[in-house]
């Protein structure tokens, strides 16, 4: 959770610049830690663990490193932002290393599922599981990529602070199917229950 708290402005001393406190170090904190000092703000980061980091972070225990959280990067392009109101590039401080497949998803018989961000590999491996279900994930895609114009590209940055807010969003939310869960929205395109899992368990990671 991230909490923010910011100060008023102290006229009275060498820095007078606001001052902000910024409750949790995960990408959300750090990103507005980042933010708030680009403003020109004064900012405290206070974390509970050990490390930064929040779901991003790693322990290590008995010689093992385990992750906390995720382990690849789907939208690089919004750490590059925060590097540039640093004045830097990120290429300069972190290589990033493709992931070819993302992840394998793996059943209790031994089948696994490679999933990638390559689209005709994406529909290979729909085909192997269940040829009648390839014209289905094409749909879902289209209907994922609609859900992401409007949902992140168009939304990801408004606040909805109020139920005005939230009606006027209402229409695109319920054309998109906003109200239904993931699971039942790729069931409308999927029929395999397998290829169902692959495409919705995602919010069990991402909340």
């Amino acid at each position: 959770m991230l909490t923010l708290a910011v100060k008023p402005i102290d006229t009275s001393g060498p820095d007078a610049r606001p001052h902000a406190v910024v409750i949790g170090s995960g990408f959300g904190g750090l990103a507005a830690a980042i933010r708030l000092g680009a403003r020109g703000y004064r900012v405290t980061v206070l974390e509970r663990l050990d490390q930064p980091g929040g779901r991003a972070r790693v322990h290590r225990q008995d010689g093992f490193t385990f992750d906390a959280g995720p382990t690849i990067v789907t939208a690089p392009f919004l750490f590059e932002e925060l590097w540039r109101l640093c004045g830097r590039e990120m290429a300069e401080d972190v290589t990033l290393v493709p992931m070819q497949p993302f992840y394998r998803i793996r059943f209790e018989d031994g089948q696994s599922f490679a999933y990638s961000g390559d689209r005709a590999a994406m529909r290979a491996e729909v085909a192997r599981f269940a040829p009648d279900d390839v014209a289905g994930y094409e749909r879902f895609m289209a209907h994922s990529e609609a859900v992401c114009r409007v949902g992140f590209e168009r939304l990801g940055h408004v606040p909805f602070g109020s139920v005005g807010a939230m009606l006027r969003i209402a229409p695109d939310l319920l054309r998109l199917s906003g109200h239904r869960s993931v699971y039942d929205v790729v069931a409308r395109f999927i029929r395999n229950e397998r290829l169902r899992t692959v495409f919705s368990f995602h919010p069990l990671l991402i909340g």
